[in-house]
């Protein structure tokens, strides 16, 4: 519908995704967008010290000097 999941789903789902809730995080995605949404739920959840890297993958992927592992 639209709307933020609640409070119980978001824990729910990080926990699914592997995230640490009680660690630093940091997030990122492809361009930023999605990085934001989720920062939006940590700080749902009380976390509202998890930055968003903005350049996210667009911005680290196309430098010469950071690195890159490949999965």
């Amino acid at each position: 519908d639209g709307t933020l999941a609640d409070k119980d789903t978001l824990v729910r789902l990080f926990a699914e995704a592997g995230v640490d809730l009680q660690r630093p995080i940091v997030t990122s995605c492809g361009s930023g967008v999605s990085a934001a949404i989720l920062a939006l739920g940590l700080a749902r959840l009380g976390r509202w010290d998890a930055p968003v890297y903005d350049g996210s993958w667009t911005e680290w992927g196309g430098r010469s000097d950071t690195p890159v592992e490949a999965a």
